[in-house]
């Protein structure tokens, strides 16, 4: 049994690297598994229905487990029949609480899209209708929360002695095929290129920002994979500056790569 890991910030763009990867033979994508302990959820596209791999047993196991003596990672395995399981549970505490997987992808986005993404939730921002202006204020508490949160992904990624890969949302977007390649000859997975096409297969998994089964064709990751780039009409030029050009943020993922070249 194999266990990737996705270490990352909230709209890190997880969801969409583990349904990719749910293609792989053999894999089973549990998403953020963390919520079926701490929201009692099930499987995102099944909802209420019954649920082929989260089925009930698997759940009840999982919820009735000694997690300070039982491998989590080890339940889902044997109740799934899977070799690679794929989580997306993406905060260090999470993998702390569950078990550190063997394999750790880092996974970032644009910093800017990846702000824009907290703050229009954060503030509640409506854009459903026209784009708007976040405030600078806005701004600098989203920099600040991914500056914070990334230095202690930094700190925990430093000290594990699992393999870590660092992986950019935008590269995997336009290079999907030679990412999926590689990745999957670093876990000595088979590789598949019909992975690459999630929508088009069963997809069971725990949260997520969103459902592909429930998508609206004018909806933007519908049955594609397309950069971020809807923070352009809500980030000022100044703002967007300020992130691009802030040397704390680009010294932490320089920070990091590292870790993959040890």
């Amino acid at each position: 049994m194999k266990v990737l890991g996705i270490v990352g910030l909230d709209y890190c763009g997880s969801t969409i690297v583990s349904n990719v990867l749910s293609g792989l033979p053999g894999t089973v994508n549990v998403g953020e598994s963390h919520w079926i302990l701490d929201r009692n959820l099930r499987c995102k596209e099944c909802g209420k229905a019954p649920c082929p791999v989260f089925h009930g047993t698997l759940l009840d196991k999982l919820k009735s487990a000694d997690i300070e003596n039982d491998s989590w990672w080890e339940i889902i395995s044997l109740g799934t029949g899977a070799e690679l399981i794929v989580s997306s549970d993406k905060l260090p505490k999470h993998y702390d609480r569950f078990g550190v997987p063997n394999y750790l992808i880092f996974l970032y986005k644009d910093p800017r899209a990846n702000i824009f993404s907290w703050c229009k939730r954060k503030f509640e921002y409506d854009l459903s209708d026209a784009p708007s202006i976040i405030s600078t204020e806005h701004i600098e508490i989203g920099i600040n929360w991914w500056v914070n949160i990334t230095i202690q992904m930094a700190d925990w990624l430093e000290k594990q002695k699992s393999d870590v890969s660092v992986v950019s949302l935008e590269n995997f977007t336009i290079n999907t095929r030679e990412m999926v390649r590689g990745i999957s000859s670093w876990l000595a997975m088979e590789y598949d290129p019909s992975a690459i096409d999630y929508w088009n297969r069963e997809l069971h998994y725990i949260g997520g920002n969103h459902s592909v089964k429930r998508m609206k064709p004018n909806q933007h990751f519908y049955n594609k994979i397309a950069i971020d780039e809807r923070w352009r009409e809500s980030i000022s030029p100044q703002d967007s500056e300020r992130i691009r050009n802030s040397n704390e943020i680009w010294a932490l993922i320089d920070r990091i790569k590292e870790f993959s070249e040890r």
